[in-house]
């Protein structure tokens, strides 16, 4: 299954759906200096011998207002 670049909350519901297991790392950037939207992306996928789906995500950056 492919979740790259899809929104966690779909790909949540299809792994659960599929009754799979997975676990999610949410990665942000070290200095803010955009606004983060509140929707978290899929940007990395690995499965791993287990059979867990293991998910990086990210929120989309807002561009930056000076």
């Amino acid at each position: 299954m492919d979740t790259v670049a899809q929104p966690l909350v779909k790909v949540i519901y299809q792994l659960e759906q599929a009754n799979l297991q997975y676990t999610v790392t949410v990665t942000k950037p070290s200095r803010e200096t955009f606004q983060m939207q509140d929707d978290l992306f899929v940007i990395r996928q690995q499965l791993d011998d287990a059979g867990i789906y293991n998910l990086t995500v990210a929120a989309k950056m807002g561009k930056e207002v000076f």
